[in-house]
């Protein structure tokens, strides 16, 4: 728990004042509980019993007698230290809570934007929704927790303090009699507070395989309803809720097992401090109003500890979703800005890789000693196989991953030394499948421009041919899309995103396959916007149609993540190579002949250029 306090000790610190008032007026409840038995120790020794009055009082019996007024005043006494007692538990609450409430804010942002900030490889070997049950399900309970700490533990522990300080006072003998059980109730709490931890801990690992299916199934809830899945994929997410309900039942079983030990406990101590008490009173050796103090106290030393058994649950699962959201903050982004980063000036649009070497692990390269160089305005195609590395290459280009060995330089500057932003400011990208977010048409053309104008906006938008749809549409530009665009044809994604590109006016243009499984027509106004796009840029392109590759400047084959040719369109189609096999397995217009004769590693037995890494 002080690891947990330790390792946000920074979110806390901004709220160090309002933690300061909180923690003041936690002392003043603390101290006003203790004063409550006092009233009723008077009037039973001092009235009832017939002893004298404490020295501290003798004033006021002066004014009000031993009798009746010295009743009234005890009792007005108990009801203004109830009330004030009250207002400063309130406010401790409240003042505790809040800062419980802001840190959450605070730690949902910082979490957020560090899992933005983390490399593309850590994004694909995690699961979209165990990611997002830690951003809001892990944050809440670490919320959960802080305020616990602050509001339940805190309180409580300085309530149990000052009891022990003044038992300790009154008869340190019989305070050490009334304590005796403390031992044995704190190896209760080690105890079990391990075991509900450890289950805690399986719980919320089951509750993020919970979530992440149950995203990635509505995810794709047409690919589950085109194949009749829905029987498996609802199997599944009852096996992973079973395996969370198992893990769930088990620390429900030891958290309701604690107080029980607890409550036995505790009242086992109190009989023990209710009969030596007793045996004192009846000896003399002890005032009745002193053992009621003590009976009193030892009821109220007993319920924080009570508070504290229940909040084992709550700090177990803290712990365990504390450890879930430091698991992401610890793991350093792979492609931040190196110290010194600088912006990347205006480019002219030159992109050189230079004997790069790369691979999403290192121990198995996907690219091996690549070299290639587009000059300012030139398009440059990459062709090949399958898996040859060619969409790698547009992720490097854009510092989405750190090259092993060698450099990729954009006007001659290293990526790695130039700035993220300043860097991806200047390259736009139109992918194979373009991600739509929630929003309407021109939120979507404008997500690269936040700067741009709503004339700019539609400027771009029929210049790749969205007005072709957008006019048609009830709301026009506003329209508001569906989640990831689903209503619209792919041919209308792909414009969008040619669109998104063209707004941004950036002198590199990257297209992964922007074609790729388009009909005739769609493919007709895409090729039409991406001429507009292209247009005194440097492109790089990946790219399987034939038309694609004849318009290129220049052509790098690669296969199994090296280079194997380069040259013209004519050039590479009249020598020997791989390049030759697939210009013989493409019809003109881009269609797929049937398969050749294979010819190893390097066979094409389908598109050529499918996109992959």
């Amino acid at each position: 728990m002080t690891t947990v306090l330790w390792r946000f000790r920074d979110l806390l610190a901004p709220h160090r004042r309002r933690l300061a008032a909180g923690g003041l007026l936690t002392v003043l409840a603390a101290a006003l509980t203790l004063l409550l038995p006092w009233p009723l120790a008077v009037v039973v020794d001092s009235v009832l019993g017939g002893a004298g009055v404490p020295g501290a009082l003798e004033p006021l019996t002066r004014l009000v007698g031993t009798g009746a007024g010295l009743v009234v005043v005890c009792a007005l006494g108990l009801c203004l230290a109830a009330a004030a007692g009250a207002a400063a538990t309130y406010g401790a609450e409240r003042v505790l809570s809040g800062v419980g409430e802001r840190v959450l804010a605070d730690l949902r942002h910082r979490l957020f934007a560090h899992l933005q900030a983390l490399p593309l490889d850590y994004h694909d070997g995690r699961r979209v929704g165990d990611l997002g049950n830690r951003l809001t399900a892990d944050t809440s309970t670490v919320q959960t927790l802080l305020v616990a700490v602050l509001s339940v533990l805190l309180p409580n522990a300085t309530l149990l303090a000052g009891i022990v300080v003044v038992t300790l006072v009154l008869d340190p003998v019989f305070a050490l009699l009334s304590l005796a059980v403390g031992p044995v109730l704190y190896a209760v709490l080690v105890h079990y507070r391990t075991i509900i931890k450890s289950w805690a801990s399986v719980a919320r690992a089951a509750e993020g395989r919970v979530a992440a299916h149950a995203v990635e199934a509505l995810g794709a809830i047409r690919l589950v309803k085109t194949f009749a899945g829905e029987a498996r994929s609802e199997s599944r997410f009852r096996g992973h809720g079973r395996e969370r309900m198992a893990a769930g039942l088990s620390r429900v079983d030891h958290a309701a097992r604690l107080p029980a030990v607890v409550d036995a406990l505790v009242h086992a101590g109190r009989a023990v401090v209710l009969l030596a008490g007793s045996l004192q009173v009846l000896a003399g050796r002890m005032d009745l109003g002193v053992l009621l103090l003590f009976l009193t106290y030892n009821e109220r030393l007993y319920q924080p500890v009570k508070q504290l058994a229940k909040l084992q649950t709550t700090i177990s699962k803290g712990q365990a979703s504390a450890e879930r959201v430091c698991e992401v903050l610890d793991t350093v982004p792979g492609t931040a800005d190196v110290p010194g980063a600088r912006p990347l000036p205006r480019l002219r649009g030159q992109v050189e890789l230079r004997g790069v070497r790369f691979g999403y692990d290192p121990a198995h390269p996907v690219l091996h000693d690549v070299s290639i160089l587009a000059r300012p305005g030139e398009t440059v195609a990459l062709a090949g196989p399958t898996g040859a590395g060619k969409s790698t290459i547009g992720g490097l280009v854009l510092r989405l991953h750190d090259v092993q060995a060698g450099a990729v330089l954009l006007d001659g500057h290293d990526v790695r030394t130039v700035t993220g932003k300043s860097l991806r400011d200047q390259v736009s990208v139109v992918p194979q499948e373009p991600a739509l977010l929630s929003g309407t048409i021109l939120d979507n053309i404008g997500y690269g421009a936040p700067y741009a104008t709503r004339e700019q906006l539609v400027a771009a938008g029929r210049a790749a041919h969205v007005d072709e749809f957008a006019d048609r549409l009830p709301g026009g530009w506003d329209t508001v899309l569906t989640e990831r665009g689903s209503t619209l044809s792919g041919g209308q994604r792909q414009r969008i995103a040619i669109a998104r590109a063209l707004v941004r006016d950036t002198p590199v243009v990257v297209l992964d396959e922007p074609t790729s499984g388009l009909d005739a027509v769609s493919e007709s106004l895409v090729m039409a916007g991406l001429e507009r796009l292209t247009a005194g840029r440097t492109v790089l392109v990946v790219a399987h149609r034939l038309s694609t590759l004849r318009s290129a400047d220049r052509i790098h084959v690669l296969d199994r993540g090296r280079v194997v040719q380069s040259g013209s369109y004519t050039e590479l189609a009249a020598a020997d190579g791989l390049f030759r096999i697939m210009h013989r397995l493409l019809s003109d217009d881009g269609a797929v002949a049937p398969d050749g004769p294979g010819t190893g590693p390097g066979t094409v037995t389908g598109a050529v250029a499918v996109g992959g890494p």
